[in-house]
């Protein structure tokens, strides 16, 4: 047993409750794809039917994305439009304070 192998065996439980992370994920995926002892191993005391297999759905995220960022420039579009009136009365106000 090499020392990949035994540093596999001990993130194998952080792998299998999904709290490892995402290079420790990425390189016990990688390890168990290669190697038949660890993968032995890892079938023997963590269930395969509870294997993290959860693939994010990006197309989500990504509509999620472009939501919060048309709601965030619409929000923007309303406070400088707001502002930028609130300056022209203030000048018009000022005009009218100049001339009494």
């Amino acid at each position: 047993m090499n020392w990949k192998c035994e540093l596999v065996m001990d993130l194998a439980p952080l792998y299998y409750d999904g709290v490892a992370s995402r290079v420790s994920k990425r390189l016990v995926k990688k390890h168990l794809r290669e190697c038949p002892q660890c993968r032995t191993y890892y079938k023997k005391y963590h269930p395969v039917d509870k294997v993290p297999t959860e693939v994010p759905n990006w197309d989500v995220a990504r509509k999620v994305r472009k939501r919060r960022l048309v709601l965030w420039g619409g929000f923007l579009s309303y406070l400088s439009t707001t502002i930028v009136a609130l300056v022209f009365w203030y000048a018009r106000e000022q005009k009218k304070m100049k001339k009494i």
